[in-house]
Order: structure tokens, then sequence, then C-alpha cells
């Protein structure tokens, strides 16, 4: 068998029109998100005293500051060591790579809304749940948490309403161009030859977008994110276009039958096995979906692939050493089995609902 003209086959068919648009406009959400959003404005909320605060911004502090798997371990390690709770500090961890934008977007377009939607709630829902069973355990007697107030300095105020139009705006132009024709068949509807009624709204809202940014936003800002943006596009791109082969590698050799047998179905043998495959494994940012849609194609249930989703790009075996380093072998150990336990708990409710 031809492996090389199989992975460069399946790169091939899986840059269609749509599919590049919709990764070119999630990149530019990520790029201005990383840009425009002074981070420590998030993080310094993790001093706060009030619980319900810092856990629901570390569980949402993933989609602010985009950031992968690795990057994500040198934030915790900084967070931790001045002193945040390891209850926070440990939902930031998880939620950092699991609710990252790029992630949620591009599962809902490759593996379809339903996933997405799940994907990003299971990881807010997850994160707080690890953070709480992490304090709960080793929380107590923490010395580490005294003065965390004064972790971080005073930052200036977010212009929320000029980010949300922004954003918004994107976010408008990823729904466009993701929709589904069983759902929107009218945004399908040709206007000349290949060139849809989804396509023109899809222009219209980019012309509005620049628009809107050169009207708003200083020239300074615009190519701070035009910078961001070209960063994750060469850092991320060509690792996704990696995992889109491997995919295709996977879907050529890899017998059906196996992936029926271990992972199909929505036992909660299947989506435990998935979990911790994914717990282990080291996936790049964004290779899991292509490599779950593929596991997908050749029998893996719903369930154990929602598992895969959530664990995967949360752990790997360099990150429970990274970790182990920061704040134990026994912590790092209990997050691991958190992180497997709650992710295959989450995959076998998918498999019930989906």
């Amino acid at each position: 068998m031809d492996f090389l003209g199989v992975m460069i086959d399946t790169v091939v068919n899986y840059l269609t029109p749509n599919r590049v648009l919709a990764l070119l406009t999630a990149f530019f959400m990520a790029g201005g998100i990383a840009a425009l959003v002074d981070k420590e404005v998030i993080l310094k909320y993790f001093s706060s005293e009030n619980k319900v605060v810092s856990y629901l911004v570390a569980s949402l502090s993933g989609a602010v500051l985009a950031v992968c798997s690795c990057t994500i371990i040198p934030l915790f390690a900084s967070l931790y060591k001045r002193g945040a709770n390891i209850g926070p500090a440990t939902t930031f961890l998880f939620s950092g790579p699991a609710i990252n934008v790029l992630a949620i977007f591009y599962s809902a377009a490759l593996l379809g809304w339903d996933i997405g939607f799940l994907r990003a709630l299971y990881a807010i829902i997850v994160s707080i749940l690890i953070g709480l069973s992490m304090e709960f355990l080793f929380g107590k007697g923490d010395k580490r948490v005294e003065k965390k107030r004064k972790m971080l300095r005073k930052k200036k105020e977010l212009n929320l309403k000029k980010l949300l139009i922004l954003f918004g705006l994107m976010l408008l132009m990823l729904l466009d161009i993701t929709a589904s024709p069983k759902f929107f068949p009218w945004l399908s509807y040709p206007i000349y030859g290949g060139f849809l009624v989804k396509h023109l709204i899809f222009i219209v809202l980019m012309i509005i977008l620049i628009l809107y940014t050169k009207a708003k936003f200083t020239e300074r800002e615009i190519k701070s994110w035009l910078l961001e943006t070209k960063t994750l596009l060469k850092i991320i791109f060509p690792l996704l276009i990696i995992g889109v082969a491997i995919a295709g590698l996977i879907k050529a050799i890899i017998p059906p039958e196996y992936i029926a047998k271990y992972v199909g179905g929505n036992s909660i043998t299947a989506n435990f096995i998935a979990s911790l495959i994914g717990a282990l494994m080291y996936f790049a940012t964004l290779t899991e979906v292509p490599i779950v849609k593929a596991l997908m194609d050749l029998g893996m249930g719903i369930g154990p692939a929602m598992a895969l989703l959530l664990a995967g790009p949360s752990l790997s075996i360099p990150t429970v050493l990274a970790i182990s380093k920061i704040m134990g072998v026994k912590k790092a150990i209990a997050y691991l089995s958190l992180v497997v336990i709650f992710s295959t708990i989450c995959g076998y409710i998918t498999g019930m609902i989906l």
C-alpha cells in the first residue's frame, strides 16, 4: 500500500474551501484573544477569596488565553508557585487546553456542533470538578495560599463592549461558514456555480469586521493581533496537517474490527480505554480532532470519542512528569486519575445522549 499517497490524498481532500475559511477565522479569533485580552486581568481573579469567582474564571480562562497542553505548564507553574489555591490552579491546568477556542470550533466543524457544544460544556464542568476534588484532597494546610491577593498586580480594565462586538462578528462568520446543509439548507443555496449564499454572507461579515477593526482599534493593536495570528498559524497549522495525514494513515492500516472491539459502542470499559489512551498519549494542538474523526469512521463509539477528546489535549506522559515536578508525585497521580475518571463518565453520558 502507498502510505504516503494515502496521507497526501487525505490532506488534499481535507482542505476544502469552507474548511480553510473556517480554520482561518478561528485562528484570527484565537490571535485576537491572545493579543487584545490582557491575560493578567483574568489571572488576577485566581487570588479572589470568592470561590465561585475563582473557579468560574479558572474554568473559562482557557478560551481567553488560547493555550495548548505545552504552554499551559509554565503558566500553571507560575500560578501555583505564587500562591494560587490548588483547586483553581488545577481547574486552570485542565481547562487551558481543553477549552481552547480553536479546538472547540474545530471539533464542531469537523465532528458536528452537538459534539463541539458538549465538549466545551464538559470541559468547563470537569475542570471545576477536578479543581474541587484536588482542593478537597490536598487543600487543607496549604501554606502557599497566604497573601495570594498580592499574586498579580492590578491591571487596566478591558474595553468589554468593543471586544464583544469584534469576537461576535468572527463568531457569526464561523457559524455561517460551518453551518450544516441539513439544518440550514438555504445557506447552501448556489448563487453562481459553487458560490453559495453562505459565501456571500461570509464576505459581507468580513468587510464589516475589517471596517469595524479599523475604526475601533489602534494600528498597534491591529499589528499585535496579526502577529499573534501569524504565530499561531506557524506553530499549529503544520501540526494540524500532520494530524490529518496521520488520521488518513490510521484509517488505511487499522482494521475496523479492532476499533469496534475495544472502543466501539458505549460501555464503561470502552470509555475508560479511550480516556486512558488520551491521558497517556501526546496530541499536539488540534491533532486530536482529525484523529478522533478517523477512529469514529472506523467504528469508534461517540462516547469513547468524547472521552478521548477531553483527556487527550489535557494530559500526556510528558505533562504528568512535568506537573509531578511542580506539585509532587502524589498530587500528579491524583490529577491524572481524576482526568481519566471524569472523562470516562462524560464519554458514557455522551454515548447515552447522542
